[in-house]
């Protein structure tokens, strides 16, 4: 998803640029880190295996990230985050896939040939039987190169990410990048 990674981008430089560090960032106090790789291992299986596979590992990924999600509360950004992957586990799971708007992907510019041709398992056309249909693939990118269109769970995810990074850099444990060294106090004799 182009956007989630355009977003990370500009959380780092905003951070690095107003004195934040990837230290910082590296430090942030999340626990359970191996339920996310879980979570990742899980969704890559139910992808390469696809059919009625991908929704089913859809929903035990997205489990697994709530309850890294939920053992994170306290940590900023993980409320936006948990919000979006809801939200896309929700249409997915009453849809089968993610349903995408012909409109909204003829307008970012993108096709949706890899959908009509079954080569995307991920995806479904949304027609009037969609549940949920505004939380599909509704919103078009018409970025340069990588036109996509998204769902608003997936905006929510983007800007929890970002709040997570920029606020991780400038807040974590690690040591500031823009910091000063302390002079050294004059001895004493």
């Amino acid at each position: 998803m182009i956007l989630a990674g355009v977003a990370l981008l500009v959380a780092v430089v905003v951070g690095w640029f107003s004195g934040g560090s990837l230290d910082r960032l590296g430090a942030l106090p999340l626990r359970s880190r191996r339920l996310v790789w879980a979570a990742f291992a899980v969704q890559a299986t139910a992808i390469i295996i696809g059919g009625p596979v991908y929704p089913v590992g859809l929903v035990v990924s997205a489990g697994l990230v709530a309850w890294f999600l939920s053992r994170n509360r306290g940590v900023r950004g993980t409320g936006l985050v948990a919000l979006g992957l809801l939200s896309n586990a929700l249409v997915v799971g009453l849809n089968g896939a993610m349903p995408v708007s012909v409109d909204a992907a003829g307008r970012a510019g993108t096709t949706t040939q890899h959908i009509l041709t079954g080569d995307d398992p991920r995806h479904e056309l949304a027609d009037r039987h969609t549940r949920l249909r505004p939380l599909g693939d509704v919103i078009p990118l018409r970025a340069p190169r990588w036109p996509e269109v998204v769902s608003p769970g997936d905006v929510l995810l983007a800007a929890g990410l970002a709040q997570l990074v920029l606020i991780g850099m400038r807040t974590g444990r690690g040591p500031a990048r823009h910091a000063r060294p302390r002079a050294a106090a004059p001895a004493s004799v």
